[in-house]
């Protein structure tokens, strides 16, 4: 009879510190395909995020103690494999007999390094993890550690020789995978797997593989609904190029109006593979944000990177995305291959024209699974023992004699300080295609956009001047296209803390035409009347909130102020009983 396992999944903490985490905090999407795989097929198996456990060894320790896993897999990328080397440890500390294996693109591509530098991992899935997994679990169940018949697998022999076992096939038809979200939520998405380009700098096809395999449209929606169903609204869909299939996008996209799901979602896409069909569909459908991989102004640097893209195709890609109301965000590289004043120069010119309103810089770092990786080993004669070393990555410029720590950071400073201070012209230069039915959605683009100016990264960016004035203006604006309920509420929320009353009740309750009902403006609108001393107005819009503090609190006081003193009192006590009970 099959012995019972208890399998973890299990996301380790990383290496470095962070300023921003929100693109590092969420188990990666593979994870949860190979977590569906095994429910799936009967077995017991719970995904950790450990990804905040940095510096826990005791809680690592008596959660393993507590859960007793027969079979832990970890999801191993570059930044995190120490924290997956250190909870390894403690799980072989707690149980010998436990198997660790390693996962993700950190174990494809630095599997002999793992196996050779910890006895404490016991195999290393090369590539894709969900049938690999599911045959380890059903091996271990019935009491087999013998996996030399199972592919994709890096393991030792009984001499301890590191082997590998034949290479897995990759998985041509993915809707033949369970649906994660039938067991899980979680916000990372992909409708496809693979990539077809030859960037330098990037690691995805040694994992994925070069040739793009799809999902069905109905198949990817199907997993969208599930995940609405869970409470999830907001979705980052993961994939490398996500307009790849111009046809299956649009599908896509006409799937999620024909089920009426009401989501919003961020994606990432090339240059050359938008157009403003495939735009306004997925406007319509949801997505809000675009981000695209310019890297450079340079074409010498570009071709380096192996980018393959023309500037003509970068300006007409974010003229377009801007138009129909999808924030466009540009990654650019610096610190490359014959990276100087004058290209650092050509960058921004590039910025200049085409208008980004969010640009992320990055100095370029050197991954294990890529061509510049490669490079280096051959140009300093390194091996992969140079991960033994607490970095997450390899500075390029480190291998460059023409460049150095100082002259880059000073690249990267001219490029963030020069940007931020163009970025109030980007706003007012923003050109929105002249459409009625997408007045709304322009209305949303709009007031999103005057959200991260009043109180989102640009409210507190010291480079960004007048980060007021542009969200004023932004909301204003939007209110011209729609009466939209974030920028009725920016606004009004603005115009009230000025003490420009009447302004800020025209304001809000324009926004409540628009959206009778809400809450927030209601109680906002309230304030506002009461400053003008309407009291009995006031009253009434925060009458139907019944269990929202500051909505009891606006009634007691408009009860005073109108003399209806018992009701205020009785106010009181239910104020003070739904403090009790929330404290």
């Amino acid at each position: 009879m099959p012995h019972r396992l208890s399998i973890l999944l299990i996301y380790p903490y990383w290496l470095e510190e962070r300023t921003h985490t929100e693109d590092v905090v969420s188990v990666p999407i593979g994870v949860y395909w190979i977590a569906a795989m095994l429910k799936e097929h009967g077995f017991d198996v719970e995904v950790c995020n450990w990804h905040d456990k940095v510096g826990c060894g005791d809680d690592i320790r008596a959660e393993l103690e507590a859960k007793k896993p027969d079979l832990i897999g970890f999801s191993v990328l570059q930044a995190n494999r120490f924290g997956a080397l250190e909870i390894a440890e403690i799980a072989k500390q707690v149980n010998p007999k436990v198997i660790n294996v390693f996962g993700g693109v950190g174990s494809t591509t630095l599997s002999d390094f793992f196996l050779a530098s910890s006895d404490n991992v016991d195999c290393c899935v090369i590539g894709e993890g969900e049938y690999t997994m599911l045959e380890i679990a059903q091996a271990l169940a019935n009491t087999e550690t013998d996996f030399s018949h199972i592919h994709g697998l890096a393991r030792r022999d009984k001499a301890g020789n590191i082997i590998h076992t034949p290479q897995r096939e990759r998985i041509r038809d993915l809707d033949a995978l369970p649906i994660p979200a039938r067991h899980f939520s979680y916000q990372h998405v992909a409708l496809s797997r693979g990539c077809p380009g030859r960037c330098t700098f990037c690691g995805s096809p040694s994992l994925w593989g070069a040739k793009v395999r799809f999902r069905s449209p109905e198949h990817f929606v199907d997993e969208l609904e599930l995940l609405t169903k869970r409470g999830e609204t907001f979705f980052y869909v993961s994939d490398d190029t996500f307009t790849m299939d111009k046809k299956r996008v649009i599908a896509v996209c006409q799937e999620i109006l024909r089920r009426g799901l009401n989501i919003e979602w961020a994606a990432i896409s090339r240059v050359d593979r938008v157009d403003e069909d495939i735009l306004s569909w997925m406007r319509r459908a949801g997505c809000i944000q675009i981000s695209y991989g310019v890297e450079s102004g340079s074409e010498d640097i570009r071709e380096f990177l192996n980018k393959n893209v023309r500037t003509e195709d970068i300006k007409r890609a974010f003229d377009l995305t801007t138009r129909y109301g999808i924030l466009a965000r540009a990654y650019f590289i610096y610190g490359s291959p014959g990276e100087t004043e004058e290209t650092i120069t050509a960058s921004l010119d590039l910025i200049r024209d085409i208008r980004p309103l969010i640009v992320h810089f990055f100095i370029l770092s050197i991954f294990p699974g890529t061509k510049l990786y490669e490079m280096y080993k051959e140009k300093t004669g390194a091996t992969d023992d140079v991960w033994n070393a607490p970095v997450e990555d390899i500075k390029y410029f480190e291998m460059d004699d023409t460049l150095d720590l100082a002259t880059v950071e000073a690249y990267g400073a001219r490029l963030r300080e020069t940007y931020y201070s163009w970025l109030p012209e980007f706003v007012d230069a923003i050109e929105l295609v002249d459409d009625p039915e997408f007045a709304p959605l322009h209305a949303d683009f709009l007031a999103r956009l005057g959200m991260t100016f009043a109180h989102g990264d640009y409210a507190s960016n010291l480079h960004v001047l007048d980060s007021p004035d542009i969200a004023e203006k932004l909301f204003r604006r939007a209110l011209a296209y729609h009466p939209d309920a974030t920028a009725a509420l920016g606004l009004g929320m603005m115009l009230q803390k000025r003490r420009e009353y009447p302004e800020s009740i025209r304001v809000l309750a324009l926004g409540l035409t628009g959206n009778p009902g809400h809450e927030r403006i209601s109680l906002a609108l309230a304030v506002s009347l009461m400053n003008c001393g309407d009291f009995e107005k006031a009253l009434a819009l925060a009458e139907p909130f019944t269990e929202t503090p500051q909505a009891l609190h606006l009634r007691m006081v408009c009860h005073q102020n109108l003399g209806n003193h018992m009701d205020a009192e009785t106010l009181r006590f239910q104020l003070a009983n739904l403090t009790e009970q929330s404290a």
